[in-house]
């Protein structure tokens, strides 16, 4: 899931801000797009973005990661 990350990483540029959903058509469900938000975690661990806000989904009871949107920073 990591690759998905590093993805819609280098999509943007240095300075951009972004969001990073998950994707059926892409194989991305809800329940694995929390391995992309560990993922995401990790790259702002490692400086390479700063994370601006994480939206959790409210309709399954298990306030589930549906949504981030980061800053890159270098």
């Amino acid at each position: 899931m990591r690759d998905i990350a590093k993805e819609a990483y280098e999509a943007v540029p240095v300075g951009a801000v972004t969001w990073i959903r998950p994707d059926p058509d892409k194989g991305v469900s809800l329940a694995s797009f929390q391995a992309i938000a560990a993922a995401v975690d990790g790259m702002q661990q490692d400086g390479l973005i700063l994370i601006r806000s994480v939206h959790k989904e409210s309709t399954s009871g298990q306030c589930l990661i549906d949504a981030i949107q980061f800053h890159k920073v270098r």
